[in-house]
């Protein structure tokens, strides 16, 4: 182990602050080991350009491609495709950057802010849907979403927003149509030296850590952060290149274990697992 700075500790690829700063011991970023994954696969050519992960309580995988309103079910096991529905018919074509369950309810949501929502369907379904403008379009290229239960309300990720001031934006729209939307969260870039990443990072997706935390990924950058409500930056990781060429979905299981997906890139997509080095709990 060695030390980086008077205010971090690095081991391996993970870097955290050093005892005495106010921090917590561990991290969710701390309890997983990111050099030893406990499962791989590759997926099917229509997945190749994976562009969202979703789970559900009960454990079932979902995801989604970037161009057209189609979702698969994998078995988080083998990745091995159970089930394929699509929204409408024909189906809806569109830049799909993120997915999200809620109890029965599925969200879709575009680059520019277009929110689907629908109900899960049988295999080879067609779903029928509602769509909402969310209104972000014109300030937030969205390349995230997730659902946070403790404010309920769901996340959009900027991957990139206007104006810049020097911030990863995250949007939080209430689930009820009438309630108030909150203030986004806001993380200072210049936090991001701290853990060794570089300024440039641009969210591809966002997940919420059953733990309340967030977690999000840069495709372009291969790294994880971590951050709280307050958009105070706790943990940070840069991601082995070979391991994840272009990391676009992020998911958390019931059992704590953290799945990535990584786009095709020329070659097939796939998902990699991480489980929780603390056995869940």
């Amino acid at each position: 182990m060695k030390t980086t700075s008077a205010l971090l500790v690095c081991a391996g690829m993970l870097c955290l602050p050093a005892p005495g700063w106010g921090q917590t011991a561990t991290t969710v970023l701390d309890r997983h080991d990111f050099g030893r994954r406990t499962a791989r696969f590759d997926l099917p050519g229509a997945l190749n350009e994976i562009s969202g992960l979703a789970i559900t309580p009960d454990g079932r995988l979902f995801a989604h491609d970037d161009e057209r309103a189609r979702v698969r079910e994998i078995d988080p096991r083998t990745g091995e495709v159970v089930k394929r529905f699509s929204l409408g018919d024909p189906v809806v074509v569109g830049d799909f950057e993120g997915i999200a369950v809620v109890g029965e309810r599925f969200f879709l949501v575009t680059s520019r802010g277009l929110l689907y929502e629908f109900r899960e369907m049988a295999d080879r379904g067609e779903a029928p849907y509602r769509v909402t403008d969310t209104e972000l379009g014109a300030h937030c290229e969205i390349e995230g979403l997730d659902y946070d239960g403790a404010e309920d309300v769901l996340l959009f990720a900027c991957k990139v927003s206007a104006p810049d001031r020097g911030t990863i934006v995250i949007h939080r729209l209430p689930l009820d149509p009438d309630g108030a939307r909150l203030t986004p969260i806001e993380v200072s870039r210049r936090q991001l030296a701290d853990y060794g990443i570089d300024s440039s990072f641009e969210p591809s997706a966002i997940a919420v850590d059953p733990t309340g935390t967030l977690i999000l990924i840069s495709g372009s950058r291969g790294a994880l952060i971590e951050v709280d409500h307050s958009g105070r930056l706790i943990a940070g990781l840069s991601l082995s290149e070979d391991r994840h060429r272009q990391p676009e979905g992020l998911a958390f299981g019931p059992d704590g274990t953290l799945y990535i997906a990584d786009e095709g890139g020329g070659r097939d997509a796939r998902v990699t697992a991480y489980a929780r080095i603390d056995g869940g709990r």
